[in-house]
């Protein structure tokens, strides 16, 4: 709703103080504007700091009334960039001056901000209907554009209509705009268009490359229609036929048949309900369809749902139950159990007087959690400790961490994201604009390894960040042709010249693949690591009618059921339940560039064409042979290096914290290790136990550090990791520098790598 706060204040404007800096930069810019072109004026518009301010609109209005030309367009570009946006009378009068002003006009018009605008459709559709294609192609073909994009279905299929009449022209010219307008469009090209633009692009003029890039990108949409009518032809009712492959009445019988014989015969028949047996049906049958479609029932709709809003009222602790005692395994550093000293280890006995001895897990959470502001009285004990001790620790709202950070030798930011959930984008920005004010900053590392994805608006809000405003980021398209563009709304928070690079692997899906191809497409950032997943497509969550989730008292009018909130146990289950929902592949993804992310395969699932985004830079993330992961099972079962780590770490916590950030890969600090690596009687090199106890130590130094280690493992570690260390190579390329320069880079890079396992 950020996106609303100008027109807000411009509705509160009489109420607000006047700045005469800002009224002083508006009448600046007017002046500059009265000297430049169409072209000029929209840059000054959108390179203004009046966008960030918020007590110029009213006079900028009360201006625009009395204005023409130049400062008319001015005023226009600056309202529609702020959210104030003007009537549409007066974007449209821009339409009938000189052929530069209409372009910019319409430039305007296609920024997103008068998405569904009826009077603006309507005005276009008028001026389009008094216009002849041929007295200018190019114009006409833009406004037909701008109409298909702000418009809805039939302001759309006006826009393809005024786009078709260039097909009857007898000027080369106008054949050939409206051939490449065409083509911009999701609709469905005529042979004819499809002549025109091939022998576009087998020429050599200005629109050869357009044209090749739709070209391609039809293809693309072919091969997509291709599929969704084999899967259709598979579904489709045929009554003629014996064995169709839709659900009839005898359809249904059958099923039941089946699953009446699996409950009586099938060894574990007995061990599933009949909705888990119904369950799997409907979850088959969907994944028929593709690996994304499926079938939650309640409870799996429970967890699906925390997975993509992981907030919750409670301590902030991950926990387990160890040998019957239920122990934190680590607290959430920025979470109250932490704060009132809790740390990793530490045992809970009772919650409230409640023993929490050999008790469930889940009822356990469930007594720790309640409404923010509760307090829950614990008896905590701790290793050291003579007697437990009863700490109070006062729930909070949790907010699971998306977002971990850490600040590399050369001034360089690694952040790994490790999902796209609410407020990722200002999570990104903020701690970027946070490492500015502590110093120089040289560059940022993006980590989207084994990122699954998420909300879409917010990998759109992560290249806010980066970009400019207007620039595509990605574009879905649903079966029916129906087409969804987004793009940048504000200036970048981060300017051009701190360099940013990506790391991706094959677990790298969906809106991480959207943030690494549009960002590598439009040159803002370099790519580093693997190829990712190759998930392009777009799930939508729907109900199934009749089969609701249970009422609740919505306390905090968030629109969904939070663990304190009341609710009317229907079924008297004495847990709250969510009715069934199927998850279903709606629309696909195209980037920038019209590529298309999605891993394509045929009706039986087989992949006829790989998906995913190919990074800029390759570089594998090594493993080590098998006769190496045996030795390191062997250990780790003995439990060798966790030992070794444990005694360092309880000897002196300033070490263990010094080499678990950096040890220059070298043994010389750790006490007696010679002897310790002699009665370890391995044949594994000495570096590579050494790699193995420092993993240890990055693991136990969390709770001394007040927060983890980015990354996991080996990923994220500068020393061991070669995407990373490829990322920061290539920060400081982009600013004139080199590892050499950067003395703990110099002493690690140089050094004979390793090969390990992620």
């Amino acid at each position: 709703m950020l996106f609303m706060l100008p027109t807000l204040l411009l509705a509160l404007a009489p109420c607000l103080p006047q700045d005469p800096a800002s009224h002083e930069a508006l009448q600046s810019l007017l002046d500059q504007a009265k000297q430049a072109g169409p072209a000029a004026v929209l840059q000054l518009a959108d390179q203004s700091d009046l966008l960030t301010a918020d007590d110029w609109q009213e006079q900028a209005l009360e201006i625009l009334a009395t204005s023409d030309g130049p400062s008319k367009l001015l005023l226009i570009r600056l309202l529609t960039q702020a959210g104030g946006m003007p009537n549409a009378n007066a974007v449209l009068d821009l339409l009938n001056g000189e052929r530069e002003m209409a372009l910019a006009a319409l430039a305007t018009l296609d920024l997103g901000a008068f998405d569904g605008d009826e009077a603006i459709q309507t005005g276009l559709i008028e001026w389009l209907g008094e216009q002849v294609p041929d007295d200018d192609a190019q114009l006409f073909c833009e406004a037909s554009l701008v109409l298909y994009n702000l418009g809805d279905g039939p302001r759309r299929r006006a826009a393809l209509r005024h786009l078709s009449r260039t097909r009857e022209s007898l000027q080369d010219y106008t054949v050939q705009q409206g051939a490449l307008a065409l083509g911009r469009t999701a609709a469905v090209l005529e042979a004819d268009t499809m002549d025109v633009l091939e022998v576009m692009a087998a020429g050599i003029g200005a629109d050869a490359p357009l044209a090749r890039a739709l070209l391609k990108q039809e293809d693309q949409r072919a091969r997509f229609r291709s599929k969704l009518e084999a899967l259709e032809q598979l579904h489709a009712t045929n009554q003629a036929q014996n064995h169709s492959s839709t659900l009839d009445s005898g359809d249904v019988e059958l099923l039941e048949r089946i699953l009446l014989m699996a409950q009586r015969d099938h060894m574990e028949g007995g061990n599933y309900s009949r909705e888990e047996m119904l369950a799997g049906a409907a979850s088959g049958m969907l994944n028929v369809l593709d690996p994304y479609s499926t079938y939650f029932s309640g409870d799996e709709y429970r967890d699906f749902w925390f997975d993509l809003n992981p907030e919750y009222g409670g301590i902030g602790a991950y926990v387990n139950t160890i040998n019957g005692i239920f122990t934190i395994i680590r607290p959430i550093y920025s979470g109250p159990a932490y704060k009132v000293g809790l740390l990793s280890d530490d045992r809970i006995f009772t919650v409230d007087g409640w023993s929490t001895v050999d008790q469930p897990n889940d009822e356990v959470i469930k007594r720790l959690k309640g409404p923010p502001g509760t307090e829950v009285k614990l008896e905590v004990f701790r290793d050291g400790w003579t007697e437990p001790k009863e700490i109070v620790v006062e729930r909070q709202k949790i907010e699971l961490p998306v977002l971990q950070q850490e600040m590399l030798p050369g001034n360089v930011l690694y952040l790994e994201l490790i999902g796209f959930t609410v407020d990722c984008g200002y999570r990104v920005a903020t701690a970027i604009h946070e490492a500015q004010k502590n110093g120089e900053l040289s560059g940022v590392v993006l980590d989207l390894r084994n990122n699954p994805g998420g909300s879409l608006s917010q990998a759109v809000r992560v290249c806010d960040v980066f970009l400019p405003p207007n620039k595509l980021i990605v574009t879905t398209r649903a079966r029916i042709g129906e087409v969804e563009r987004h793009q940048t709304r504000a200036k970048a928070l981060v300017p051009e010249d701190i360099p940013l690079t990506i790391l991706t692997n094959e677990h790298s899906a969906s809106a991480s693949e959207i943030v690494a191809g549009a960002l590598s497409i439009h040159g803002r950032a370099t790519t580093i690591g693997e190829r990712t997943h190759g998930k392009g497509s777009v799930q939508q969550l729907r109900p199934l009618p009749g089969m609701d989730d249970e009422p609740f008292n919505d306390e905090n009018r968030n629109r969904q059921k939070d663990e304190w909130e009341e609710y009317d146990d229907v079924n008297g289950n004495g847990q709250y339940d969510f009715g069934p929902k199927v998850k279903l592949t709606i629309a696909y993804y195209f980037l920038p560039d019209g590529s298309t992310i999605h891993t394509q395969r045929d009706h039986e699932g087989k992949v006829i064409e790989k998906g995913g985004v190919e990074p800029d830079i390759k570089v594998a993330f090594g493993r080590y042979e098998p006769i190496v992961l045996r030795e390191l099972n062997r250990l780790l079962d003995e439990d060798k290096f966790n030992t070794y780590a444990k005694k360092l770490y309880d000897a002196d916590t300033d070490l263990a914290v010094q080499l678990a950030e950096y040890d220059a890969r070298s043994t010389e600090q750790y006490p007696g290790w010679a002897d310790y690596y002699l009665s370890l009687e391995t044949y594994l090199e000495e570096d590579i136990v050494r790699q193995w106890v420092r993993r240890q130590l990055r693991a136990m130094v969390s709770d001394l550090r007040g927060k983890m280690f980015p990354g996991g493992g080996f990923r994220g570690d500068f020393e061991e990791d070669p995407q990373l260390q490829a990322a920061i190579a290539e920060v400081l390329k982009a600013i004139g520098s080199n590892t050499s320069d950067v003395p703990e880079y110099a002493t690690v890079f140089a050094k004979k790598e390793k090969p390990k396992k992620a």
